[in-house]
């Protein structure tokens, strides 16, 4: 009993010292965060914010964790608080509109957006998220006749996504570890990824020839043989050669090793491309790095191939981008290497983020955009094509694209195909969805061969009025918010019509028609609107056009406050 006794006497006086020498939370928050846990973070955090007293820091940064981790409804939550107390920097006024637009709970966005606006006076950053809240009210109104399925056979209740064509079969990448699909040469990472807290993602084919269902196994340790991320991956049209993008490889591949350490400083992990190609027995060979990865400065990876091979498209955030991530491409050259990356320039990227490019039979590109107007984060556009002259892109629109993040669309045959989106409804986080009927997009009417830089002048009484402009004969339009000058900028094509819509604050509606015909050459086109050329009679007639009140934009009309989606 003494015995007992001493050892609880010896406990209770040691517990202060060990008291002391733990982390204190607010330690072990910061250590998490700084690492990108953001997962583990966030319930630190978290707990840190249900004090009486809490710090400002620790409301951005839980707010920011769960907003790194795509969880848009706590991460909006803890925004929504945030913009409410004075010491609120404006940026978490952005990121709490962009949290309400991911919900899909617009007007609440659309408020946000302008009172960031009004704070710093950053119009220009927010008038495509703006113009995409509108768009996107009306588009979910007039969805288009695509058709989406949800892959529940691929799906799992966390992240699959980058589904792509092989052989009779479909490949994939997937968080969710099937580790007994994995072969013995395939490396597995016991250890979680911290901002999510799963698995690091692996590439998986799945076999669709048993009955419809999915056979799923490992596409090759060639692939799999690195312990972080893996994919997504694209092949060449023989299927003989694949570039892959993995995240910080580990030294696997012979001389690596020197490399790796210097590239590990401060737990950045950074993307890289890889290639590797068939032998003559149909195994796949030691991949080797893309020239132009550098991984110690920045991300380059998701790769996609011109229809003959000639051009690569990739994401990268290297120097000379327009902001944040953008589309880059190299040409292969003579001697089979890839040339010098060039940037696919203005019209596709923007100073916000672009990335997940895949190229269509027809050599359309697809690609994933945060900048452009758009339903919610990442949105898909097709542009039409290649290198460094495209046209202006298009936004696939509802169904295709929702609140949250739609992205790596893949087109098959028959206007069919697959896509990624973390919507709500699915099975996990990210899903793969299939598509089909998509043909007003997925198989443009034409492709134009002459782009018209345009620049519209918007007269000043009219700089603060919602503006539509409407293509007619791709039966189309987009939102635009005038700069501070009253300009809105866009690429016309050549022989076509147009009509600027605009609706002026106090609800009053015009139309003025122009067109792009009879011009050879790509010099800058500029025009300036005012409404008041028309008389009431001209007005009338134009608001009996079918076509108008078809297209013409729901947010014109006023919306009660608050609806959510």
């Amino acid at each position: 009993m003494k015995k007992v006794c001493t050892i609880l006497l010896l406990c209770i006086l040691a517990h202060p010292l060990w008291a002391q020498e733990q982390p204190s939370l607010a330690k072990r928050a910061a250590t998490y965060y700084v690492l990108y846990d953001y997962a583990r973070a966030a319930n630190i955090y978290r707990e840190m914010a249900s004090k009486k007293k809490v710090q400002l820091l620790t409301l951005e940064r839980l707010a920011d964790c769960y907003r790194q981790i795509n969880n848009y409804s706590d991460a909006a939550v803890w925004y929504g608080k945030l913009v409410t107390m004075p010491d609120a920097l404006p940026e978490d006024g952005l990121h709490y509109g962009d949290m309400l637009k991911c919900l899909g709970r617009y007007n609440e966005a659309k408020a946000a957006y302008q009172q960031y606006a009004q704070k710093t006076g950053q119009t220009q950053r927010v008038a495509n998220r703006i113009a995409g809240c509108d768009s996107a009210q009306v588009w979910m109104q007039y969805p288009t006749n695509t058709a989406i399925t949800n892959i529940k056979q691929l799906n799992t209740t966390k992240s699959d996504w980058g589904a792509t064509y092989y052989p009779h079969s479909i490949v994939f990448m997937s968080d969710s570890l099937y580790r007994n699909q994995l072969s013995a040469d395939s490396r597995v990472n016991k250890k979680l990824y911290g901002r999510s807290r799963n698995a690091y993602y692996k590439l998986y084919k799945a076999d669709s020839l048993n009955y419809g269902n999915f056979f799923i196994s490992d596409l090759s340790p060639a692939f799999n043989q690195y312990l972080y991320h893996i994919g997504p991956v694209v092949f060449n049209n023989t299927y003989d050669t694949a570039y892959f993008t993995v995240t910080n490889p580990q030294p696997a591949i012979e001389g690596e090793k020197q490399r790796i350490e210097k590239v590990l400083v401060n737990d950045t992990r950074r993307l890289e491309l890889f290639i590797t190609s068939k032998d003559g027995q149909g195994n796949w060979r030691a991949p080797v790095a893309f020239a132009y990865n550098s991984p110690a400065t920045y991300s380059l990876g998701q790769a996609a191939l011109s229809p003959d091979g000639s051009v690569m498209y990739f994401t990268s955030n290297m120097p000379g981008g327009q902001g944040g991530t953008d589309i880059w491409y190299s040409e292969r050259q003579t001697n089979g290497s890839w040339g010098t990356p060039q940037n696919c320039g203005t019209l596709i990227n923007t100073p916000e983020d672009e990335a997940f490019p895949t190229v269509g039979p027809d050599g359309s590109l697809f690609f994933s955009s945060k900048g452009h107007v758009g339903m919610g984060g990442y949105d898909i556009f097709i542009a039409s094509g290649n290198r460094a002259q495209w046209i202006t892109p298009l936004n696939l629109k509802s169904p295709l694209n929702a609140a949250g993040d739609d992205f790596y669309l893949i087109n098959g045959p028959n206007a069919t195909g697959y896509f990624a989106s973390n919507r709500s409804g699915g099975v996990g986080n990210d899903d793969i969805y299939g598509f089909a009927n998509a043909s007003q997009y997925i198989t443009p009417t034409f492709i134009p061969l002459l782009q018209i830089p345009f620049e519209g002048i918007i007269c000043p009484r009219f700089r603060n009025a919602c503006i539509y402009l409407y293509n007619k004969q791709r039966d189309i339009g987009w939102c635009f918010s005038p700069d501070p000058n009253g300009k809105i900028y866009i690429t016309l094509e050549h022989d076509t019509d147009y009509e600027l819509r605009i609706t002026n604050t106090n609800g009053s509606r015009y139309v003025i028609s122009f067109d792009s015909r009879g011009r050879t050459d790509n010099s800058l086109f500029i025009k300036e609107f005012c409404p008041q050329v028309f008389d009431d009679k001209k007005f009338e007639e134009m608001q009996e056009d079918k076509s108008f009140k078809k297209h013409e934009m729901k947010h014109h009309k006023k919306h009660k406050k608050g609806r959510s989606r």
